[in-house]
């Protein structure tokens, strides 16, 4: 056996390892993904139809500490989104986002509890490079293993948000239901259920969350998205997954904000959407 594999081999496992701590099936070292909802040509028949197109690359790069039970966890990211609705002044609205997530997940004596800490730097706007675009932001989650087939996660997170400081708190499971089927998540942020088929093909529903804003020339834009889909995996190698989803998004908003706490609602309309995404996945079981 050659070096570079067997290095492979044990990075993998150490990547099991440190990861099954923090409890999911599987876990996406690179992920790439773009989603559209929908075709712009519904503009023509209202005109507040909406069309909102996401792209985002996302990486996961873990370190095992010495002690084989804590870990260092970067996740560094990459996002556009481009936002028409009806015929406004809101063309073509196209924002830039840039992430650094960096967690510290320590297991505790008892190696039924482990507790993530995550600090999140963020540069969102109009323009990457703009002064005041940054936010800073973070996470606690404290997991805990009821037993071999589920975990449970409890937590709270803050970001100072360009429209004010948003907090949430956190509750997550990690629910191995039978050897093909899991539910896991954390909300209110996303919840998965998935289900194996065959060998090589997953199947499934999912619910994704998302509340963001970003910096513009005269305030802020926020976004408020959240999906509910459908999605089919096939792995074409054992590394490599293809994801399609569609599905159909609920209570979206889209506010630009404006100095002098002006705020402009953009009224915008739930549609479909279709996600396509790429990835280079480690599965844990």
């Amino acid at each position: 056996m050659k070096r570079p594999y067997i290095a492979y081999v044990i990075f993998l496992n150490l990547l099991a390892a440190t990861i099954t701590c923090n409890a999911q099936p599987f876990i996406d070292l690179l992920n790439i993904q773009h989603v559209n909802s929908p075709d712009r040509g519904l503009i023509n028949q209202n005109k507040n139809a909406t069309t909102l197109k996401n792209f985002a690359v996302q990486t996961t790069i873990p370190f095992q500490l010495k002690n084989k039970r804590d870990a260092i966890i970067f996740s560094p990211s990459f996002e556009t989104w481009s936002a028409v609705v009806g015929t406004s002044q809101q063309e073509f609205e196209k924002y830039y986002g840039l992430s650094l997530p960096v967690s510290f997940l320590k297991t505790l004596p008892n190696e039924d509890w482990s507790i993530l800490s995550t600090l999140i730097v963020r540069r969102n706007g109009y323009e990457i490079g703009l002064k005041n675009n940054w936010q800073i932001g973070g996470a606690v989650v404290v997991n805990f293993k009821a037993n071999e087939n589920l975990k449970y996660k409890l937590g709270i997170y803050a970001n100072r948000e360009f429209f004010g400081l948003f907090v949430m708190p956190l509750f997550g499971i990690d629910w191995q239901i039978s050897k093909k089927t899991n539910l896991f998540g954390i909300l209110p942020g996303t919840l998965t259920l998935e289900h194996k088929l065959k060998k090589k093909l997953y199947t499934g529903a999912s619910f994704r969350a998302i509340t963001s804003s970003y910096r513009t020339p005269t305030g802020y834009w926020r976004l408020d998205e959240n999906r509910l889909g459908v999605f089919l995996d096939y792995c074409f190698s054992k590394h490599v997954a293809v994801n399609v989803e569609t599905g159909h998004s609920i209570l979206r908003n889209m506010i630009a904000g404006e100095k002098d706490n002006v705020e402009i609602d953009w009224k915008a309309k739930d549609n479909l959407y279709v996600k396509l995404s790429l990835a280079y996945r480690i599965r844990l079981r």
